[in-house]
């Protein structure tokens, strides 16, 4: 996915692929798909480190996602 279709929505930025990997593995447990699009380059990491990367999940998904990720930031 280079380009969110129109019935995805972003649920979570970061600069951080690690966390970003992080909360999609924690939506997937919850049988929420997500799509990560980074707009980092690997090559050009020391150029690119605080580019913000997306999370998406289809908006039938959001408020649930959502809710996740809150719940998990309270523990």
């Amino acid at each position: 996915m280079n380009q969110p279709a129109d019935n995805w929505v972003i649920v979570f930025k970061s600069t951080s692929e690690y966390e970003l990997t992080i909360v999609q593995a924690m939506l997937l447990e919850n049988e929420i798909t997500s799509e990560m699009i980074s707009h980092q380059d690997h090559v050009f990491n020391a150029l690119t480190q605080n580019q913000e990367s997306a999370l998406y999940v289809h908006k039938d998904q959001l408020d649930e996602a959502t809710r996740i990720i809150k719940a998990s930031e309270h523990e």
